[in-house]
């Protein structure tokens, strides 16, 4: 071998090292910041700001009638988390919430990578494209939740269901108010709502998510119950529960865990 080839390949070990050294510099750090954590969704109920109390004949809708709540069940599907720079990350999950079982009331979104998150987003309800018969697994949660209107498909996005006192005069009748896809129309939600502060650094954080049941009653239309204790043929209807549902859902706590 030349003296010359020697003295290049001499001259080109101390490269070579320094190279190798910042390859692995670089990788330890990616891994060191590229972390995750997990962000759980925690649902809580209300009417008019006060705690929801199942069988309390002591809510008032601005129709004027005093009501209670029963029952209530609903899909949250599509749910997801926005970062700063507009990034979203989605595990895919359809949650069913049911009032009787309080382990719905918590959705776990898990490998959630770090960064700073600025929005959640999701649909209350189903797509059209879940939304379809055998469109979910077969259990008897979602079997209880079937459109059984002739002609939809499907399953209902929401069983809101209840008492009430008709105008205060004794008469006391029951209420179902049973959202989904009537008639073929998309009756689903989509919500995107500002996070005050996530900063997901390989930890856990909490976000309180309530639903005030009020606020389906009112805001921008005021829906009454006479009438319409059935809607789930009742396109109309429908729609002035969609329209207020614009407003039922706000964040009251971000926390790290």
């Amino acid at each position: 071998m030349s003296r010359k080839k020697l003295l290049i390949r001499q001259q080109a070990f101390p490269l070579m090292f320094v190279c190798l050294l910042a390859t692995m510099m670089f990788t330890t750090q990616c891994t060191k910041d590229n972390g995750t954590g997990t962000v759980t969704i925690q649902l809580d109920h209300s009417v008019a700001g006060a705690p929801l109390e199942l069988d309390q004949l002591k809510y008032t809708s601005q129709a004027g009638h005093t009501y209670s709540v029963v029952n209530l069940k609903y899909y949250m599907s599509e749910i997801r988390l926005t970062d700063k720079n507009g990034f979203n990350v989605s595990r895919g999950n359809i949650n069913l919430f049911d009032i009787q079982d309080p382990s719905s009331a918590r959705i776990e979104l898990t490998q959630i990578p770090d960064g700073d998150y600025t929005h959640l987003s999701f649909v209350f309800g189903l797509n059209e494209i879940i939304n379809v018969d055998g469109g979910l697994p077969n259990t008897v949660e979602n079997i209880n939740m079937e459109w059984p209107i002739p002609g939809d498909q499907g399953y209902h996005y929401m069983k809101f269901e209840g008492r009430y006192d008709s105008l205060n005069t004794g008469t006391i009748r029951s209420f179902n108010i049973h959202t989904g896809a009537t008639k073929g129309n998309q009756n689903y939600l989509e919500f995107t709502l500002a996070i005050p502060t996530l900063a997901l650094r390989d930890n856990n954080w909490t976000i309180q998510l309530n639903m005030d049941l009020n606020e389906w009653l009112q805001n921008p239309t005021t829906f009454d119950f006479v009438g319409q204790e059935l809607i789930m043929m009742n396109q109309a209807a429908q729609e002035i529960i969609k329209a207020n549902g614009a407003s039922v859902f706000s964040i009251t706590s971000v926390k790290k865990t």
